[in-house]
């Protein structure tokens, strides 16, 4: 039996008598949720004004069960007025809808949903891409929700505000001004959202271990962001983070914040990671091996690439459409001055870092493992054949890139083995990537779509579930 989202409102105003008309709601921003396991998950909201007492009201869309209830929870100044809460005791795999109730009024019109995630086997869809204006509108968006995935993923600039001081007042209004965003808090009404900051929404174009505003940085992402738990505390540590859904493990990294500055010269002992991230990215990814059937990694900026080779010259910035390396003019520099990736933006200025990475995912084995990246403000796929960089090979990895939501286009790294799509201007884009469990083999499906919801770039990847 399936209980409507109508009824629910009903019993919702049944049960406090309230009326859902009214000139103007007291929820400000949202609501958004994030940080979803099997049995939990996390919803935030902003309300207008501090001193409100907030409810949430959970329902199970699935089936008839009584309304459960989290909190209250009184808004601050302190807190920007944002409300934070942790739902537990969930049913896996199962549709929840959720509303506020505000100083004892139900606020419907802001209602929000999510779902669960499925344990064990399961086949499920996830959107993914990177580099959106500040508060944008575009259409990727509408497109993204249209295609109701299981979550959205956004590994790096959420927004453009580039914010170079230690002041959590600025980040707090950057982050008001996405979820201001009609389009974008639709979305995140109705789609969970994961997230990891890059350079523009960390703290500035190229920004690193050195930037001022670390701290008031992740002061604010840890407001703002419906997270999972942290491995490290305090406000100078990485907000890297893992989960799962079904037999996949998502393996987020932060790449800004202990990264050390992209100009050093290229040793074994500079890093992107930091020395602690990148002992618990290596944990992770042997737990992974050993407990799922296929693992992501999440890095917010390109992996492949050299510092002296441009794969895509004499592609020009009035070039758009696709385009594949092996149909260029020339596939190197042949004698033009090397191309340098921009201070940071690519695994290319740290290749002794990216070798020993490598070479641990050879060194253990690790085989069902694919690389998620945005950054570079175009579609892209390669099948692992570009992106082997450990000593003599033994460690491809299938590689998807998506992005951007909202910006110029641009193209790093590479080569991708399914080229790239270079956006016009204003042509938003996104990732779809569907999981297909089939018990003994996991098929997944990449489709690259630019925001008129056609497929400009695909890849498949077949893997053998066993370990």
């Amino acid at each position: 039996m399936r209980r409507s989202f109508l009824s629910f409102l009903t019993v919702i105003l049944g049960l406090l008598g309230g009326s859902s008309a009214r000139a103007e709601s007291r929820v400000e921003l949202g609501p958004w949720s994030g940080g979803i396991t099997a049995t939990s998950a996390v919803v935030k909201l902003k309300v207008r004004k501090p001193d409100y007492d907030v409810v949430l009201l959970v329902a199970n869309q699935s089936r008839p069960e009584p309304l459960r209830r989290f909190g209250p929870f009184r808004s601050t100044t302190n807190d920007h007025r944002v409300v934070t809460f942790h739902i537990g005791g969930l049913t896996p795999g199962t549709r929840y809808r959720y509303v506020a109730q505000v100083k004892g009024t139900p606020e419907p019109a802001e209602a929000g949903a999510f779902q669960t995630f499925p344990v064990g086997p399961a086949s499920f869809r996830f959107a993914f891409a990177s580099c959106g204006k500040t508060g944008s509108t575009n259409a990727s968006y509408e497109r993204i929700r249209e295609h109701k995935p299981l979550f959205f993923l956004c590994p790096g600039d959420f927004h453009y505000e580039d914010i170079a001081t230690n002041r959590v007042d600025k980040f707090w209004r950057a982050y008001d001004r996405v979820f201001a965003s009609p389009v974008q808090s639709r979305l995140y009404r109705q789609t969970p959202l994961v997230y990891m900051w890059d350079d523009h929404d960390y703290c500035g174009n190229g920004s690193d271990d050195r930037a001022t505003g670390r701290p008031a940085a992740r002061a604010a992402y840890e407001l703002y962001a419906p997270h999972y738990p942290f491995p490290f505390e305090g406000l100078d540590n990485p907000i890297c983070q893992a989960f799962t859904a079904g037999r996949a493990r998502f393996i987020v990294t932060d790449l800004r914040s202990q990264r050390e500055r992209a100009s050093a010269k290229d040793t074994p002992e500079k890093s992107m990671l930091g020395t602690a991230q990148k002992e618990w990215f290596k944990r992770e990814l042997l737990a992974a091996r050993d407990t799922h059937a296929l693992t992501f990694w999440v890095s917010s900026v390109p992996w492949g690439g050299t510092t002296a080779t441009n794969h895509y010259w004499p592609v020009t910035t009035n070039d758009f459409g696709y385009i594949h390396h092996a149909s260029l003019a020339y596939t190197t520099n042949n004698g033009a001055k090397p191309s340098k990736p921009p201070p940071g933006d690519s695994w290319a200025a740290y290749a002794a870092e990216r070798e020993e990475i490598a070479n641990f995912i050879r060194e253990n084995q690790i085989r069902n493992l694919i690389l998620l990246h945005g950054d570079m403000h175009a579609l892209a796929a390669d099948d692992g054949s570009n992106s082997d960089f450990a000593t003599g090979g033994g460690a491809p990895i299938p590689v998807f890139a998506a992005a951007p939501l909202d910006r110029d286009a641009s193209i790093k790294g590479g080569p991708y083995s399914q080229g790239v799509y270079k956006p016009r201007k204003g042509e938003g884009c996104f990732g779809l990537v569907d999981i297909e469990d089939r018990g003994t083999t996991l098929v997944v499906r990449y489709s690259g779509r630019s925001n008129d919801d056609i497929e400009r770039i695909r890849h498949t990847v077949t893997l053998p579930a066993s370990r």
